[in-house]
């Protein structure tokens, strides 16, 4: 491969990346409704549109995501094809910036060019791209360092700063996760300075960059009245990261994929290695599509960790520094597919920075090429990327067929036209649509445009495309609620016999995969609320429609 390090990009490689994007994605961008994740998003900026405190929304992501939403609408008026577009184009800039990491980790525009190619055309679930975005945004403004560790600017270190302090303000999680990273380049970058002028140059520029980004969102949200609230995010995260991590840590060493917890409550269960070779074909691949980033990630792990003092002793601080970035770009979203949501939308948007690190697996295999090269590393390194081959062929193929992924598989089989309030004017299967319309016509027929509505346990996007508001705080209500919230059913009965909302929709949907956490069973005793309250019901497969 090409051994140009050079950092200069053509414009237009960026452009056509993000041509050849508008253009693919342009082709199912109002193909499909999604009361779930879409409807959520869309839901939280349209109640901020209309007023509502941030505070009395449940907001589980950073603040900002949703604000650039809020902003949208207050532009250009609220339209669901804006929240769509705000997606893909997120998708857009992210793939931007896979291409911009690996050119810069491996000096060829081809290469990155076709590692690229791999999430522009199955890209990550669009309500999340954020995930992917984030990631790479940090990857890139770091690899920038890694691969000039030694003659690192303090414009790099501010760059990095900017990057790190916007992935706090989208989803904090990503941003305490890459401080890691960032906080070893720069010290690596001084290793050798006998000057402390330098270690204050570069950590400096990073901090007043950080603060400097964060201060819009600051000043915002002190003189919206929702500083504490940002603030909260902040300093919940750590230990939530914790809490997940130690949780995911002992289903791993139990060997258990899915166990009620005490309170009986479930999560997304992650189907087990037998999985794999199964009669169930879906679930196989999903299982294939899980396990196999652990032998890639693993491979490149153990490779490096027994490199590490050869090429620092040799003065490959570079090579060193460039595979800490790579490792980190697919360990940050690793966790929540494996641990938390093993699905293939949480797979996808572990795929950005996945590819990183195949891009950097491939690297080092060819830097083995030579007849000096120890046979095992050869070996260990050709395993990683065989198993990173196989995930990204084999993601690619699954992606294109399965809806799930940001990919053009949303488009199978929808071909009726469906048209709503906010916008909404889409295309949808003959199901989707009788569903719809049934929902849209309750809500519109039975209450009035300022009235509050119920939609459980994860469907805010019926109330979005009715033009109502929601009455909970919580859009997302699975049976977990039991455990974060004891306090929900008494207090969701109780809001409901107080302000009597005059539509409630509630989906027969097994949200984790288990019977328990399906609404009706979990939530049986607000159920039993609904039964007495309501003046009518309609039902239908997969749903009842309460109007009180």
């Amino acid at each position: 491969m090409p051994t140009d390090k050079s950092e200069t990009e053509h414009w237009y490689y960026g452009a056509a990346i993000l041509l050849l994007s508008a253009l693919y994605y342009g082709l199912y961008l109002n193909i499909g409704f999604s009361a779930a994740d879409d409807g959520n998003y869309a839901q939280i900026a349209y109640e901020l549109y209309l007023g509502r405190a941030p505070e009395e929304l449940a907001i589980n992501y950073g603040i900002l995501w949703f604000k650039i939403g809020e902003g949208l609408f207050h532009v250009f008026g609220v339209n669901y094809v804006l929240v769509k577009i705000f997606f893909f184009a997120v998708i857009a800039a992210t793939n931007i910036l896979i291409f911009y990491t690996i050119n810069v980790m491996s000096g060829s525009r081809l290469f990155a060019l076709t590692m690229t190619a791999v999430p522009l055309i199955v890209p990550a679930f669009p309500a999340t791209a954020f995930y992917g975005f984030c990631i790479l945004l940090n990857a890139a403004a770091q690899m920038r360092i890694a691969a000039k560790i030694t003659r690192v600017t303090w414009i790099d270190a501010a760059i990095a700063g900017a990057a790190l302090s916007l992935s706090f303000q989208i989803r904090p999680d990503f941003g305490y996760i890459w401080t890691v990273p960032l906080t070893l380049l720069l010290l690596a970058a001084t290793f050798k300075s006998s000057s402390t002028h330098r270690t204050w140059e570069l950590f400096g520029a990073a901090i007043a960059a950080f603060f400097i980004v964060q201060a819009p969102l600051l000043v915002s949200a002190m003189n919206g009245g929702y500083a504490g609230l940002v603030l909260q995010q902040y300093m919940s995260y750590p230990a939530t990261m914790v809490d997940y991590a130690l949780s995911g840590v002992r289903a791993l060493i139990s060997g258990n994929v899915a166990q009620p917890d005490s309170a009986g409550s479930t999560s997304l269960q992650r189907p087990g290695l037998t999985a794999i070779g199964s009669a169930n074909t879906a679930r196989s691949s999903l299982a294939i599509l899980i396990y196999l980033p652990v032998i890639a990630i693993g491979g490149f792990v153990a490779v490096n960790i027994l490199l590490i003092a050869k090429r620092w002793r040799a003065g490959r601080f570079d090579v060193v520094a460039q595979s800490l970035v790579a490792l980190f770009a697919a360990a940050a979203a690793f966790p929540h597919y494996f641990f938390y949501r093993p699905d293939l939308s949480h797979v996808a948007n572990f795929m950005p920075g996945y590819v990183i690190l195949a891009a950097a697996i491939i690297l080092q295999l060819y830097q083995t090429r030579q007849a000096t090269a120890i046979p095992w590393q050869r070996w260990a390194t050709l395993t990683g990327l065989s198993a990173a081959f196989i995930h990204l062929t084999f993601f690619l193929w699954v992606g294109l067929q399965t809806p799930g992924t940001g990919s053009i598989a949303v488009a199978n089989g929808r071909a009726e036209p469906f048209e709503a309030g906010n916008g909404i004017d889409v295309t949808v299967s003959t199901a989707e649509k009788a569903r719809l319309e049934i929902v849209r016509n309750a809500v519109l027929q039975n209450s009035e445009p300022k009235d509050r509505i119920v939609c459980v346990p994860y469907c805010p996007g019926f109330a979005f495309m009715s033009e109502r508001r929601m009455l909970f705080k919580n859009f997302y209500v699975d049976d977990s609620m039991l455990v974060l919230d004891p306090n929900w059913i008494p207090d969701a009965i109780e809001l409901t016999r107080d302000v009597r909302p005059p539509v409630v929709v509630v989906l027969d949907w097994a949200i984790n995969g288990t019977e328990i956490s399906r609404f009706k069973n979990w939530a049986s005793d607000y159920i039993a609320v609904l039964e007495e309250l309501s003046q009518e019901t309609i039902e239908h497969p997969g749903f009842t429609i309460y109007l009180l």
